[in-house]
């Protein structure tokens, strides 16, 4: 296998908006970090799904940790912890099932008159729990290397616009894919943001809930052992998902949220125990999720 060598704002009130939306997912690459720091922990739960042509029963849980430190105007650090559990009925997986991303992102701002610009990147090291746990297995097939490039324009009070590079595993397998997002905001309480590979609706009911509607990839890549550490593969997943959460900023310091969405285009590209590679498709699943976030 050939080796992945390091592969890898519309005014303040809609920087608000923004920031709040995208918090679960504040330290990735492609995604505009938050306006605070921040500490947070979520969870989410898919019901028990079908592989297609009568493969399996799938089950799978998600954890993430992230943390966000600012440390001025134009420095931004941060930590991340993806751990994607699964488990396929009726198949002998290569993987253990236990899949886990680390990464160390960090962002650098440069903003001036209705203008601004992030450069990004984070190093990663996405395995499976037996090469994770282990630093003798940490070989440039386990690492990768995420970059951004994003503007960000201010084009009236009302409309602002975002494009960019990015290269990242949100798509499944590692890509370099243009970004771009038209930002809307009619009414103070609402914010819309039309792009790829993402789009997203928020909207402030009161003071401290907003609801936000998302569309978005959420796909990775992780380099997997057998149990004796003698077989190697990569896991790759593809998935889309389509989210309706509601954040609650029950404090100045901390804010839950809770999310039900819907996982479609899904599919795991891997190898079973016998060697085989095989592309397991899997049927439209429900999630749900709970996050809670500390600001600091």
């Amino acid at each position: 296998m050939n080796a992945h060598l390091f592969r890898t704002c519309l005014g303040c009130v809609s920087f608000c908006l923004l920031s709040i939306s995208n918090s679960s997912a504040s330290v990735d690459i492609c995604e505009e970090p938050t306006a605070e720091s921040h500490l947070s922990i979520a969870y989410y739960k898919n019901e028990e799904t079908s592989l297609e042509a009568n493969l399996g029963e799938l089950n799978r849980a998600d954890y993430e940790i992230d943390s966000l430190f600012r440390l001025n105007n134009n420095w931004i650090l941060g930590g991340g912890l993806r751990s994607h559990i699964l488990d396929v009925d009726q198949l002998d997986l290569q993987t253990n099932g236990y899949l886990h991303t680390f990464f160390l992102p960090v962002h650098r701002l440069s903003e001036s008159d209705k203008r601004s610009f992030r450069f990004s990147f984070a190093p990663v090291l996405s395995a499976s729990s037996n090469v994770t746990s282990d630093p003798a297995e940490y070989t440039s097939d386990a690492l990768q290397l995420l970059v951004a490039f994003v503007w960000d324009k201010q084009i009236s009070d009302r409309m602002g616009l975002r494009y960019g590079i990015c290269g990242d595993h949100r798509l499944g397998e590692y890509q370099v894919y243009p970004v771009i997002a038209l930002k809307w905001q009619p009414h103070p309480d609402w914010m819309f943001e039309f792009g790829f590979p993402t789009s997203q609706l928020s909207y402030q009911i009161t003071e401290d809930l907003t609801s936000v509607l998302r569309i978005a990839p959420n796909g990775n890549e992780w380099y997997v052992k057998d149990k004796n550490l003698e077989n190697h593969s990569q896991v790759v997943y593809e998935v889309y998902v389509l989210e309706w959460a509601f954040n609650w900023r029950a404090h100045e310091h901390f804010m839950l949220t809770v999310s039900v969405g819907r996982e479609f285009h899904s599919q795991y590209k891997l190898t079973l125990l016998d060697e085989n590679r095989v592309r397991l498709a899997i049927d439209p699943t429900t999630r749900i999720g709970v996050a809670l976030v500390w600001y600091f």
